[in-house]
């Protein structure tokens, strides 16, 4: 049974309708209605869905287990030996501890991010094999969601971190819109991701243009910083009010 930290129950909030959640052994929303259990030792709160064939290949024990090798050394290799995973990590908790935290970690993966971001930092993924693979090697606290439908209330993080999940979502704006709704006023967004033009695979390889683009129409200031193939984004909440992810 996954225990979640107390600072983070407070924040959870339905990923279909956004009510408060409620209960333990099993949450309900009072909404609308809907129940969530654990599954594979993490609350499973999924609400949106992946590409076509992610969700197969993400499943798979052999691909979790491998991804970090691969993780650790793409950031020199695509940006042609520019950046480092180190460095990358420098930038990382550089543009987001000052916020103070809370701190979420999307698409999680192996739990890189969030134990680089500390204790008071919650990672999600819509993998369980991956989510397994970050919690025997970095336990922490981990949720099974979507980026799509993040299941916190409003202003509830002084910072997100999207890695090269950015690449992966079936709806890149509509989860940016998600990482401004549930960032407080002022917050920070941290990204990875590589960038266009290229073979996307199927992928969402924008350029930087696109990018920044999308970010503003979020609701954000945004920074990009290139290094080859790869974007860095720093970017911060505008005040004011967030606009709706629809659908």
């Amino acid at each position: 049974m996954a225990t979640l930290p107390p600072w983070l129950l407070p924040h959870l909030a339905c990923p279909f309708c956004r009510s408060s959640l409620q209960g333990e052994g099993v949450i309900s929303c009072p909404g609308c209605g809907r129940t969530f259990r654990q599954r594979w030792g993490f609350w499973d709160l999924r609400a949106f869905r992946e590409r076509a064939l992610l969700p197969w290949i993400n499943r798979l024990p052999p691909v979790a287990l491998g991804y970090e090798g691969w993780r650790r050394q793409a950031p020199r290799l695509l940006s042609c030996g520019r950046l480092s995973f180190a460095e990358e990590l420098d930038w990382l908790r550089g543009w987001l501890l000052p916020t103070g935290g809370p701190l979420l970690d999307v698409g999680t993966g192996t739990g890189v991010y969030r134990e680089a971001l500390g204790e008071k930092a919650v990672g999600l993924d819509p993998s369980p094999a991956f989510l397994k693979v970050a919690a025997g090697r970095r336990p922490g606290a981990y949720l099974l969601a979507h980026g799509e439908a993040l299941p916190f209330r409003e202003g509830s993080f002084g910072g997100v971190a999207i890695g090269p999940t950015w690449n992966e979502f079936l709806d890149p704006k509509r989860a940016a819109l998600e990482a401004r709704r549930v960032l407080r006023k002022g917050g920070r967004l941290f990204g990875m991701l590589l960038l266009g033009p290229g073979s996307s695979l199927g992928l969402f390889r924008p350029s930087g243009e696109e990018l920044l683009s999308l970010l503003a129409e979020a609701g954000f200031h945004a920074n990009l910083l290139r290094y080859g193939k790869l974007g860095l984004v720093l970017a911060q909440a505008r005040g004011g009010c967030y606009l709706e992810a629809k659908g």
